[in-house]
């Protein structure tokens, strides 16, 4: 499934031309604990490539009563902080984050081209995040804020 969009739990994503959705089987995907929807790209030769897939992830962001949605926000920042320590990894919010997102972005001090992504939308009701090359951010960016929910 590339070139089109695939419809998520109530949120409608594009799924890019070399790019294919991978959808949990219906009966694993409960509603208190949603699975998500990841798109997954290939490298360009199994064979010879040295290059692992890359992969984005979408899924609901699912709503607290304990908390209110900043809080929800900086804790989701402190799990990715921790998931990527600064001895081994540059983090920052990137530049150019479409209006409506929270990002933090997580570049490998060993891989200059090489990207972690994790964005959250408070308003859209989800999450996303993304790991693969520094080219592809630009697309996760123009996914993410393409979601659309239904109403």
């Amino acid at each position: 499934m590339h070139g089109m969009s695939v419809n998520y739990r109530g949120l409608r994503i594009r799924v890019p031309f070399g790019w294919t959705a991978l959808t949990t089987a219906a009966e694993d995907d409960f509603p208190a604990n949603p699975q998500g929807l990841t798109i997954e790209k290939q490298p360009k030769s199994l064979l010879f490539g040295s290059e692992d897939p890359e992969m984005m992830y979408f899924n609901l962001l699912l709503p607290d009563p304990k908390i209110t949605r900043s809080e929800q926000v900086a804790e989701w920042q402190n799990l990715f902080r921790q998931a990527h320590p600064v001895s081994s990894f540059d983090v920052a919010a990137p530049a150019g984050v479409p209006s409506g997102m929270d990002c933090l972005q997580a570049t490998p001090r060993k891989n200059r081209s090489a990207a972690a992504l994790a964005c959250v939308s408070p308003a859209g009701g989800w999450l996303a995040q993304f790991a693969g090359s520094q080219a592809h951010v630009a697309l996760f960016f123009d996914i993410a804020a393409a979601i659309k929910s239904k109403p």
